[in-house]
């Protein structure tokens, strides 16, 4: 069942219109974060940094619609 919305979480966040626009907001959100250290890091140093953010974000993005899902099937088969 995961793997399934793991592929229905993709395939929104590749075609749904409101999945674009909140990973824009997480990715502008992430860019305002990381103006202060943009002058520390090597350029190495950023594109490590850039990474691992970006996917953490992608997680938190996929766990939290998949909480979602899981959330609304309960919440439908108790009516």
């Amino acid at each position: 069942m995961s793997e399934l919305l793991v592929e229905i979480f993709n395939h929104l966040l590749e075609r749904d219109e409101d999945a674009k626009e909140m990973q824009n907001k997480v990715n502008l959100e992430l860019e305002r974060m990381l103006i202060p250290y943009k002058q520390k890091f090597t350029e190495e140093e950023k594109e490590k940094a850039y990474t691992f953010l970006y996917d953490v974000a992608y997680i938190s993005e996929r766990e939290a619609m998949l909480y979602g899902i899981k959330l609304m099937m309960k919440l439908f088969l108790m009516l």
